[in-house]
């Protein structure tokens, strides 16, 4: 009985959603032309049933519950979604997407639509960025943006990369762009402050008449980042997002083992011999006893010591809630990633508060609060000093102890004699340092409505960086044992406040049926302090208590303190004018005021001009399923720099320990003063023109959309630290001499290649072309020689000249080694006389040293030979990503690349030439020259009047130059989003669990750790004037992360 009303009710029930069942067909057409859409999605959201529309616009979905809701879109439209209620025939009617086609764009002080746009932005998707694993949005804009290079000194954790769009204007200067959050302008911007997961819009303004609203900092580009505010439906959500993973350096330089470098060790004592025979032989016996006792011994590779595999982990929780009223939106986030050299890493803490409040029906406030913590942790592995050169120690520090004939050790390796270099791993664990930043700002705005049309907007920010830097040389560091300070440690402290307030006013006014107006005007102040302090402390006692008690020192240097302000003041406007939607125009202009200049050259005032024409939209244009938006666009302008020191253009006076007098009877010492800045009354603003045509197009219904802008900018009165004469007591001043240019193409692209059924496949595409050029400098000057101080060659390896691109690879040209044949051996001397007609590199040439090719042909290689010898500026960068996304899965799949420049590898200087010591090097030096092996690059070891290289074998020439052209498969992210309607059940709203990778290949033929590399010069010099410098670089990591994000 019990199986029999089990079954009636089962059939029943079987009944019932069978009879729930509807079949539903329909046409969907455009709502405006009527004409049907072939390709259009139907789908049931929550499930996996959907198809698209046939070629006569025309649907069909089988088996759909009666009351279920049907969702149909189309690339260019809105989606509809639309309830079945039982009907069998919906025909729908799709509405263009005014927000896809007018999508709205920030600019400066104000927002447009797209389709209005007469200056050149590029825009950034805020969950591109969000998918790079990443530390720092900056990493992550590599690539995406044509036009914008992004470059990453090296790998250092938590290090800011470089960003220079449209090509550096600036020789001496700073050529990083502005960055402005939330429409506050930051100069000094740290993106380590802005959680990645709270940018809701990021665009970037590239051409001037985009840029001429921020005047006096748009000369380098400008950044805006725009960040999420709380929902406004009466809904909260709370999201959650967590990622953890692993990163690794993916590459080893090739270095000796133990046998190699011992049989190395066996030739230089040989060689040495020459000097003092039987001296270098028998001490490298008592040593190292018989190269073949090596062979088969363990060798210690010193890279895999301090390299290692290490975590990264990434908390993010956000809530977003709110009504029309009250928006409300928290996020918070803790980042932790360790560095893959040991005892080095990054922290980070960020909480940001933002809320949105309607007054009334007139008044707007917007507040927001941002408090972050950040820590880099560990030497700088590229810095200064011994301690701060790892990766050169783990190259030469020797990969083997000495044994004896028994196998024992053959020497106490803690001995001073044993330690003629420094354990890298002892270095690095015994340096503490820390880099703390903190920083708090907060941001106020009011909007309000005083007619229709006519808003204002006052903006109030303030911000405090505090910078705390920390560096301790323990007992067993090469500074703490050896250097002159001993156990020392150093303590800096910065302080930097920004005070800025803005008052804006705004009119839009539609004047008639096809014509829009709309004028802004503004005023803006911005207050800037910086305070620092520095104290340190030298030969202490004991390193117990670390970087804490600097007092137990025996001497102290004097401390340290400076105080430095400026301010400035603009006044700016814009208008805009359109007519019929299809004709706009746009002009700016900004007037500044800077104290960093003499009261006559105070104000600068920056213009800019732009039109467009949207040729699609006239009538002789027609309709054409192949072109389906076309629009040219035009634009100057003129924007400024004052980037340089808050007193640069006064005469300022010093007083330190070192610049009192002794005079008087006792020739006691008295407190006195120096010129340390020679002013120059006619310094003045830096200005960059630009010029700027463009074209925006969209093929077959806007499937395919680009842009392709082509631009001239020249930079006049450079603001460079040139070279004055010695009888000024000073070397270098700030002046306006010089002038640089930059040209270049742009073109960037998207495709929706696939929308169909559950599959979209999305391709973004950007290439970019620029050309750097110096058209003059100092009067009387054609070049600037640079030293970038990495290692003591005691010859220039940059140069910065007229006519050629700023900062250029500088040396002589390798002709290979000299050969037997090239000389004549004279008996009576003993010695090898060069043959007439073989040029003398001069530095006592003899067979195995290194040739150099004779450019002037004078016979001898002097600095007239030198010349440029690569070219650090990438003939064209870009990048390109592939989206797929099938049902509830997605897919990035993100290629990065750059061509056509050239690496200085500093490392190959040193480790690929025989020095006759001790240390190691990379494995090369087994193939140095011998009369049995001559087809080679490594000169002979260096002996008296013998085969070996001159005394200036090392010069820098083309031989150490690398090509640094990469393409790199820079991110991939794949995920999976669970269906709503499972997670419902439990109360989520979403959930995407997925798996990202970073830096995960790249091709290139650079030889060294990664070709993207530029490390600082040291001495205060300009990095635009030294770039692509690798020498003990923090090797780039690969990352690979796991992780979910959740939202309730």
């Amino acid at each position: 009985m019990k199986k029999y009303i089990f079954f009636v009710l089962v059939c029943c029930g079987l009944s019932l959603v069978t009879m729930a069942q509807v079949k539903i067909s329909g046409t969907v057409t455009d709502g405006e032309t009527g004409e049907t859409i072939p390709g259009a999605t139907v789908t049931v959201p929550g499930t996996t049933k959907g198809t698209v529309t046939d070629l006569d616009g025309r649907f069909t979905l089988p088996n759909i519950g009666a009351n279920e809701t049907i969702a149909v879109s189309f690339i260019g439209y809105e989606t509809q979604k639309i309830a079945i209620n039982g009907r069998s025939e919906i025909d729908v009617q799709l509405s263009v997407d005014v927000q896809s086609l007018d999508e709205v764009v920030v600019v400066g002080y104000g927002t447009q639509l797209k389709r209005d746009l007469t200056g050149a932005v590029g825009t950034v998707d805020a969950e591109d960025l969000a998918k790079a694993p990443t530390p720092n949005f900056d990493k992550a804009l590599a690539g995406r943006i044509a036009g914008v290079q992004v470059t990453s000194a090296d790998g250092t954790p938590g290090a800011n990369a470089n960003i220079v769009i449209r090509g550096g204007n600036s020789i001496t200067g700073d050529n990083s762009p502005l960055f402005v959050v939330d429409g506050v302008p930051l100069q000094d911007f740290d993106p380590a402050s802005l959680n990645t997961n709270d940018i809701k819009s990021f665009d970037v303004l590239k051409d001037a008449s985009a840029t001429a609203i921020y005047g006096s900092r748009g000369a380098n580009g400008v950044i805006l980042i725009t960040t999420k505010s709380g929902r406004s439906d009466g809904k909260t959500d709370v999201s959650f997002s967590y990622n953890q993973g692993v990163q690794y350096a993916p590459k080893r330089l090739e270095v000796m083992n133990g046998y190699q470098y011992v049989s190395y060790l066996e030739q230089i004592a040989l060689i040495q011999d020459n000097y003092s025979p039987g001296v270098e032989t028998k001490q490298f016996l008592e040593t190292w006893v018989d190269p073949e006792l090596y062979r088969n011994a363990e060798s210690t590779s010193w890279q895999d010591e301090i390299l290692r595999q290490s975590s990264f982990n990434n908390y993010s929780l956000s809530v977003s809630g709110g009504t029309e009223q009250t928006r409300l939106y928290y996020s918070g986030q803790y980042l932790d990633q360790e560095g893959t050299v040991i005892n080095t890493g990054f922290n980070k803490v960020v909480n940001n508060l933002r809320v949105n409040h309607k007054v009334g029906s007139r008044l707007k406030l917007d507040a927001n609060l941002v408090h972050s913590l950040s820590n880099r942790l560990g030497v700088d592995v590229n810095g200064n000093g011994f301690s701060g050169m790892i990766i050169r120690d783990a190259v030469r520090f020797r990969p083997v102890e000495p044994i004896n004939d028994d196998g024992l050790d053959g020497f106490d390796p803690d001995e001073e004699a044993g330690r003629r270099l420094y354990d890298p791993v002892d270095n690095l664990n015994n340096t503490e340092r820390k880099d703390r930043r903190e920083l708090f700002r907060g941001t106020l705005n009011a909007n309000l409505k005083i007619l229709e049309g006519l808003a204002l907007d006052v903006t109030g920010s303030y911000q405090s960086q505090n910078r705390n830097n920390s560096i301790f040389y323990g007992a067993e560091t090469y500074e703490g044992e050896r250097g002159i300070n001993g156990i020392s440690g150093r303590i800096t402290n910065q302080r930097l406040e920004v005070i800025t307030g803005s008052s804006v006013l705004k009119y839009n006014k539609k004047i008639a049926s096809d014509q829009r107006f709309g004028v802004l005007a503004g005023v803006e102040a911005q207050s800037r302090s910086l305070e620092s302090s520095e104290l340190a402390s030298t030969q202490l006692p004991t390193d117990v208590f670390g970087i804490h008690n600097l007092g137990l020192g025996l001497i102290a240097p004097i401390p340290s303190s400076n105080f430095t302000q400026s301010t400035l003041l603009s006044y700016f406007g814009r208008a805009n004018y359109t007519l019929k939607d299809r004709y706009m125009a746009t002009v700016n202009f900004r007037a500044d005021g800077s104290s960093k200049f003499r009261e006559e050259n105070r104000w600068g005032y920056f213009p800019s001009f732009s039109v467009a024409w949207i040729v699609s939209e006239e009538p002789f244009f027609g309709s054409s399923d192949l072109v389906s938006n076309v629009k040219l666009r035009a634009g100057w302008g003129k924007t400024g720099n004052n980037r340089i020191g808050d007193f640069d253009a006064f005469t300022t006076l010093s007083s330190t320990n070192n610049s009192g007098y002794i005079w008087g009877a006792g020739e006691a010492y008295q407190v006195g003063a120096i010129i340390n800045n020679l002013g120059v009354p006619d310094l003045k603003w830096e200005t960059t023109s630009q010029y700027n045509l463009g074209l925006d197009y969209g093929l077959f219904k806007e499937r395919i959309q680009g842009e392709v802008d082509l631009y001239l900018k020249r930079t006049t009165d450079l603001l460079l630290n040139a070279d004055m004469a010695s009888s000024t007591g000073f070397t270098r001043v700030q002046q306006n001499v010089g002038e640089v240019e930059n040209k270049g193409l742009e073109i960037a692209l998207r495709s929706f290649n696939v929308t169909k059924n559950n599959f979209d496949w999305t391709t973004s595409f950007n290439i970019a072309f620029n050309r750097n050029k110096v058209i003059n400098l100092n009067q009387g000057q054609e070049a600037i020689y640079t030293d970038p101080a990495r290692i003591n060659l005691g010859e220039f390896q940059y140069i910065t000249q007229v006519g050629q691109p700023v900062g250029q690879i500088y040396g002589l040209q390798y002709d290979g080694l000299y050969q037997l044949d090239d000389f004549v051996y004279d008996n009576t001397s003993g010695t090898y006389q060069l043959k007439e007609g073989v040029p003398d590199n001069g530095g006592n040439p003899a067979p195995g040293s290194v040739k150099f090719v004779d450019v002037d042909g004078d016979g001898t290689i002097t600095e007239a030979d030198r010349g440029v010898i690569g070219n650090t500026q990438p003939k064209f960068i870009g990048g390109l990503t592939n989206d797929f996304r099938y049902k509830g899965f997605d897919l990035q799949v993100f290629f990065q690349w750059s061509y056509g420049s050239d690496v200085l590898n500093l490392n190959r200087v040193e480790f690929e030439s025989p020095m006759g010591s001790a240390q190691n090097g990379f494995v090369a030096l087994m193939d140095q020259w011998t009369p049995d092996n001559t087809d080679t690059d490594i000169h002979a070891l260096k002996y008296q009047q013998v085969f070996g290289r001159p005394v200036n074998g090392t010069r820098i020439s083309d031989l150490y130059v690398e090509d640094g052209s990469f393409l790199r498969l820079k991110t991939v992210s794949f995920g999976y989003r669970l269906p709503e309607n499972v997670l419902s059940k439990v109360f989520v709203k979403s959930c995407r669990v997925f798996v990202s990778a970073q830096n995960i290949f790249t091709w290139t033929n650079y030889s060294g750790y990664d070709p993207e590399v530029s490390i600082p010069p040291r001495g205060g010099v300009s990095a635009a004037l030294a770039p692509n410098l690798d020498f003990s670089a923090y090797p780039q990591s690969v990352t690979i992360t796991g992780g979910v994000n959740i939202t309730f």
